[in-house]
This record gives structure tokens, sequence and C-alpha cells, in this order.
């Protein structure tokens, strides 16, 4: 029997990776969003990422066992910015939380952001958007055949260059 995040739709996985595609956008520059929605979207995201690393548990758990043997070079290095892109979102959502000028104080928790929280938080959210590129790009291809799946359209054929054969 599939476990219960096995049955989730494969639409679903998409619109939810794209919503975080959507937030990760909208966190970028907080002048431009305002600072109010920057750090309502990143306390949002939170719970959103964790339940991410909880629906792709399995083939985390999998990869993770086989790094020890032989792995494909391109999974390793999946493996290695995903780990990395945890430990860094982690510090940035922590340092921007320690730092919170709007959405804490409105729920009545008072921070003193200091100057040095402020510059853990800038560098690690350059960090993210850095390593979510790469992530993006390593998964393109994952991106590219579920979009067409979901919609309904065939699978794209390669172009494969067949040679007369002269008789």
């Amino acid at each position: 029997m599939r476990s219960f995040w096995a049955r989730i739709p494969l639409a679903s996985r998409l619109v939810l990776d794209f919503g975080m595609l959507v937030a990760m956008i909208l966190l970028i520059d907080p002048r431009a969003s305002g600072i109010a929605l920057h750090e309502w979207v990143g306390i949002v995201i939170a719970p959103v990422l964790i339940f991410h690393l909880t629906l792709n548990w399995p083939w985390i758990v999998q990869v993770m066992r086989k790094l020890v043997r032989r792995l494909p070079l391109e999974t390793r290095i999946n493996s290695v910015l995903n780990s990395l892109l945890f430990v860094v979102m982690v510090i940035a959502i922590v340092s921007g939380v320690l730092i919170s000028q709007e959405a804490l104080p409105w729920m009545g928790f008072n921070v003193t952001g200091s100057s040095t929280w402020r510059g853990i938080h800038e560098v690690s959210s350059n960090f993210v958007l850095i390593i979510i590129g790469a992530h993006l790009a390593m998964q393109w291809q994952w991106i590219v055949r579920t979009v067409r799946r979901v919609a309904g359209m065939p699978a794209q054929r390669r172009n494969v260059r067949v040679e007369e054969v002269s008789q």
C-alpha cells in the first residue's frame, strides 16, 4: 500500500512547488513588496517547506542511503545542493524572525534585531536565491516532464538523427 504522501497527485506537488517559487520571488526584495508582506510570507513559507520536505522524504532517505554507494554525479550534486539549501534556508528563516519589525510585534512578541542578525539574514537570503536557482536548473527536466504530464501533453520526443544507409 502506498503511503499517504505517495498518493498526493503530481499536479498538487507541482502547484506546491510553484507556490514556493512565487513566495521566494516575493521575498527577494522587501523594499518592493513591503516589509510586512515580506515577513508574513517568510513566516508562512516555513511550514510549507516542512511539508515539501515531508512529501519528498522517501526520495531524501533513498538518496542518503545510497550516498555511500556509487551514484550518478548529478544525483550526488543534487543531494548536497538540497542539504545546503535546507541549512541556509533555516538560517534565513530564523534570522528573519529575529529581526522582525512587523509580524512578530503584531503578534505581541517584541524582538530587537541586531545588526549581526540582519547581516546573517541578508547573506543567507542571498545564498538561498543562488541555491534555488541551481536547484531549479537541476530539476528542470522533471519540471518540464511533470507539466507536460499534468497538462495531458504527449511526452516530448528527442530528436534522433537517423542516418541513411546506402546500399
